[in-house]
């Protein structure tokens, strides 16, 4: 049960930091997956592919190119865009990975409800943060954000494998961050 939980908050955690960065995520479950560790996590048989020479590779790329882009404010603007409809796919195939060894069913009702309650709104939340860095700083701003962005990713991931009660602290941060940013979207007042 306690596996479960934590694989719960793991996803979580990924499916947040798809939000930032959605090749990131499946990148670091393949190369932890292939050094051996993710115990006591462990990716479920359909997503063994996840730690094969070619999807790291791939995953890889994608992830340079995403931080790479993500560094310059015009560039980091159209990809965002683009990035919404690929950011809950990577966050839910995340979960996935992460979940079904322990239990398929759950896995997939998770890996579902994470990508639009996790890795959404944390996409979202990024993107009005850049606009109002984009707005005081004309942008020079935006790559700072994005280092700090990175960094957010990489250590919550990584944390929440190597010290895995570390993956219900970053998990339960995770949540908290999505209902600050509902709570604030909400907050706004309409423009008309």
């Amino acid at each position: 049960m306690m596996v479960i939980l934590l694989s719960l908050f793991l996803g979580t955690t990924l499916a947040a930091a798809a939000g930032l960065r959605a090749f990131l995520p499946l990148f670091l479950l393949g190369v932890l997956g292939r050094a051996d560790l993710l115990a006591p996590f462990s990716l479920g048989d359909n997503f063994q592919w996840l730690t094969t020479d070619l999807a790291i590779l791939t995953f890889g790329i994608a992830t340079i190119a995403e931080v790479t882009a993500d560094k310059f404010p015009a560039v980091d603007s159209g990809m965002d865009t683009l990035m919404t409809f690929i950011r809950p796919g990577a966050g839910a195939v995340s979960v996935f990975a992460v979940m079904t060894s322990q239990e398929p069913v759950l896995a997939y009702v998770a890996g579902f409800a994470l990508a639009g309650a996790a890795t959404l709104p944390v996409h979202f939340g990024k993107g009005l943060l850049r606009l109002g860095s984009h707005a005081t700083t004309a942008g020079l701003g935006s790559p700072v954000l994005s280092v700090a962005e990175d960094t957010a990713s990489v250590g919550a991931i990584t944390l929440s494998v190597l010290v895995p009660v570390l993956a219900a602290v970053f998990g339960v941060l995770s949540l908290l961050l999505v209902a600050w940013v509902a709570v604030k979207a909400r907050r706004r007042p309409a423009t008309t």
